[in-house]
């Protein structure tokens, strides 16, 4: 259900990458440093994203330095760190660990679960809210599965509902309607684009997927844009003015990165 807000990188110029990778980076550092391996196996673009725009959003201030990881072990490369890239870290252990319960529930998978599982406790302690919001949504996700409910705009709407809360840091912020209506946009598209995309494998080993067998690439397509365009609407709200070139290619041409890939495969 991860990596779908990404960059579209064949259309950024080069210091926007440089700038770009040095924020993913950044969330890895994080991570790291919080959660050790098991918090760099759970990184993604999702959350990039999200550390970039509340950065963007917040005017934070940034921390720059050079490191070698595992993944870059013979070159030191760049990472920024933001105010904000704690909290994004923070959200991605708390998604990962409730997608791989949900994970557990639907395949029997709970190694990763397990894995996550210490770090759980201090974060539903941290963020009792966003920690509500995502429990209760899988919760009806899971309720809706076993009930067999083929209705893919309701169940995006649960997941649009669990990530919008994850967007808002404060709830009083003056920003918190946007960044909940943008949230709200990509939870949608994100799940219905990851049920799109796994709808022939959970045919095959005869697992839920929301979407009727028989529907068209066009019917899923329209429902893609209606929650892409309702996050853009939502975007456009917010006055940032630090990372908007890279955030725009996201919102505008990222996402649409496996949507290209299966309409192409749709007319083979």
């Amino acid at each position: 259900m991860f990596g779908y807000l990404t960059a579209d990188t064949g259309q950024m110029e080069k210091e926007e990458k440089a700038l770009y990778k040095a924020h993913y980076c950044g969330l890895c550092h994080v991570l790291k440093d919080r959660y050790g391996k098991t918090g760099m196996a759970a990184l993604s673009f999702d959350m990039a994203f999200l550390e970039m725009l509340l950065s963007d959003l917040a005017d934070s201030r940034t921390e720059e330095g050079l490191e070698k990881c595992v993944t870059h072990p013979v070159k030191a490369h760049r990472y920024i760190i933001s105010e904000c890239t704690g909290y994004s870290a923070d959200m991605q252990m708390l998604l990962a660990y409730y997608a791989a319960c949900d994970d557990a529930e639907d395949e029997g998978r709970t190694q990763k679960a397990a894995k996550l599982k210490p770090f759980i406790d201090g974060l539903r302690a941290k963020y009792p809210r966003q920690d509500e919001a995502v429990a209760s949504a899988l919760a009806r996700i899971q309720e809706e599965e076993r009930k067999n409910t083929r209705d893919p705009r309701l169940m995006a709407c649960l997941s649009g509902e669990m990530i919008s809360e994850i967007f808002v840091i404060d709830d009083s912020s003056f920003f918190a309607d946007d960044l909940r209506a943008l949230g709200f946009g990509l939870g949608r598209f994100i799940y219905l684009m990851d049920a799109w995309c796994d709808r022939k494998k959970d045919g095959k080993k005869d697992q839920y997927n929301p979407f009727d067998r028989d529907i068209s690439w066009e019917t899923a397509k329209d429902m893609l844009m209606e929650a892409a365009s309702d996050a853009a609407e939502a975007f456009e709200r917010l006055p940032l003015d630090q990372h908007v070139p890279i955030l725009r290619n996201i919102i505008y041409s990222g996402i649409w990165i496996r949507t290209r890939r299966e309409e192409r495969n749709s007319n083979d």
